[in-house]
């Protein structure tokens, strides 16, 4: 078993020695080789010692002149746009008189549309004089527009007498004020017109 290990020691020294060789001739390869000097550049302007500071004090000046610049700007748009007072006008009436729609719904001659204020919709209208409501039954149901109220009865200004399912009734209010109706058949219908 020695003479193993005797000729591996050998065989080993013989690898390092072959490595050292080629490094040797490679280091000598190298040194033959050409070489290509750089050229050198020689600045002949005589140095000039820059103040760090002076490029920040003329970015400040100019920061400067366009903030002075921006405040002008401002108070030439200010002065230009100085608010106008607004012009009263007195609102224009139309002449014209027109038509509302108030609907009956359905499901109406039953109670409980009383509790939602949806047995006439909507159950307050607000008009001019020498306008007209129009009513109009989608239930299935006869009802009545008359005026007055469930507790007091009917005033005598309108009444529609029966208006029968899917029928309509209008009328012309040519005096202001403020006028109740109710349904006579079904009086937890209740409504207003308003009359300007």
């Amino acid at each position: 078993m020695a003479n193993i290990d005797k000729a591996a020691i050998a065989f080993s020294i013989a690898i390092v020695a072959v490595g050292v060789a080629f490094a040797a001739y490679g280091g000598y390869a190298q040194d033959n080789a050409p070489v290509a000097k750089a050229p050198v550049i020689v600045n002949t302007e005589p140095k000039t010692q820059v103040d760090p500071m002076a490029k920040i004090a003329e970015e400040v000046k100019s920061a400067a002149a366009t903030t002075e610049k921006t405040t002008e700007l401002k108070e030439e748009v200010k002065m230009e746009t100085e608010p106008v007072a607004p012009v009263e006008t007195e609102p224009v009436e139309t002449s014209e008189p027109k038509t509302v729609s108030v609907t009956i719904p359905s499901g109406t001659s039953s109670p409980g549309c009383e509790t939602t204020n949806e047995c006439y919709t909507p159950e307050s209208v607000t008009i001019n004089v020498g306008d007209t409501v129009e009513w109009d039954n989608v239930d299935t149901a006869a009802h009545t527009v008359t005026s007055g109220s469930p507790a007091d009865g009917p005033s005598g200004v309108f009444d529609s007498s029966l208006v029968m399912g899917k029928a309509k009734y209008s009328h012309t209010f040519d005096s202001a004020g403020s006028y109740d109706y109710f349904c006579m058949v079904h009086p937890w219908m209740v409504g207003k017109v308003i009359v300007n």
